[in-house]
This record gives structure tokens, sequence and C-alpha cells, in this order.
């Protein structure tokens, strides 16, 4: 399914978002050759602003930021290392 992981954090404002996303490579190998494939998809975005810190998935909906941070390596050290503002 690929591996989720945290992109580069953006401040836009007073608001600092960090955009998850899911990147995989599948390879195949047949009859006819061999092929490899890449995906990376959005799946969410953290948000922090003076209100605090939230996850929302890509239909908008909040997810549990505890889970998120489980299944997301090195988005707990960047979350640690902001702050809101």
């Amino acid at each position: 399914m690929g591996a989720l992981r945290a992109a580069s954090p953006l401040r836009i404002g007073d608001v600092t978002l960090v955009p998850i996303e899911r990147a995989g490579v599948q390879a195949n190998r047949g009859e006819a050759g061999c092929w490899v494939s890449a995906f990376m998809e959005a799946v969410a975005v953290v948000a922090i602003d003076a209100g605090g810190v939230r996850a929302l998935a890509v239909d908008s909906s909040q997810i549990a930021l505890d889970a998120l941070v489980e299944e997301t390596p090195d988005l707990g050290a960047i979350l640690s290392g902001l702050s809101a503002s």
C-alpha cells in the first residue's frame, strides 16, 4: 500500500501545515519483461495554529493525531520542533 511520510512544514501567516503523503514503489516481472511504477498521494494535513494542533484527512474530516503520529515516521519529531503562534 505504501508508507506514510511527513513532507516539509509550510508556514502560511499564523498557520503551519504539515502535509502527510503516502508513497510507494511497485515492481513486477512477467513474460514481456519487467516494470516499475511509483505513486505519491496526499493523505492528510496537520494544521498548527493558536487554537492547537489538528489532523485532517483529505476529505476534511478530523482524524486522530496520535494514530497519525504512530503511523508516520518523523512526524512526532517535526511537531515537537514546531510551536503554535
